[in-house]
């Protein structure tokens, strides 16, 4: 139900992410150094306890990649079960469409994470569970592990995105906030390492004998 869920909600949010083959960057920094720290902004403009103010985005050397995702009003988990959910996308190949997803969800007085990859074809699969974390009552962290994703070969970065839903007694019709509101954020992964090429050996030739010698 989940995988159907972030299904069609994608839709209704996906501004295509690429252009001849590259992620379109929503800061106009372009993508900032490993190890950086990006604050992304987003307008109050979508009703609902999940409006989005801001994403605190960090990448550690040495840990792996987490966000900060802070709305404009306070809420408790109670206030989300069933009603509201927190994706974040990843686009790993420079495609149309993310290839991962994280979904939050509320079970009641927690806040529970996945990992989901959303294949070509047949249904989302879910790969591993997501911790949550929680800093103030208007803000949630999730990490996610880079190394258990499939990354294009040549890729020196990824693109990602955050989307939320919500639906309540101001949101009749599903709210939808995302951030950045187009496009996706651009986030190197360091230099590729090309596939060697093998280096023909040359073939040694035979020196022709001389007659007499």
């Amino acid at each position: 139900m989940t995988g159907l869920l972030a299904r069609r909600i994608a839709p209704l949010v996906l501004v295509a992410i690429t252009v001849a083959g590259a992620t379109v960057a929503a800061m106009a920094a372009g993508p900032t150094a490993p190890g950086s720290r990006v604050q992304v902004d987003d307008p109050n403009d979508t009703r609902g306890l999940l409006d989005m103010i801001r994403i605190w985005f960090d990448d550690p050397v040495d840990a792996p990649p987490n966000w900060t995702i802070v709305t404009y009003g306070e809420w408790r988990p109670k206030a989300l079960h069933d009603k509201g959910f927190v994706f974040v996308y990843l686009d790993t190949t420079g495609t149309d469409r993310p290839e991962y997803y994280v979904l939050i969800r509320s079970v009641g007085r927690a806040l529970v994470g996945s990992l989901w990859r959303d294949p070509k074809h047949g249904g989302d699969i879910k790969l591993l569970p997501i911790d949550v974390t929680r800093i103030s009552n208007a803000s949630l962290t999730l990490e996610i592990p880079l190394g258990k994703l499939e990354v294009g070969p040549f890729r020196t970065f990824y693109g990602w995105y955050a989307v939320t839903t919500f639906t309540g007694r101001v949101c009749r019709a599903t709210c939808i906030d995302r951030a950045p509101d187009t496009g996706a954020f651009e986030q190197p992964i360091g230099t590729p390492t090309p596939t060697p090429t093998a280096t023909p050996t040359a073939t040694p030739t035979a020196t022709p004998s001389v007659a007499g010698s």
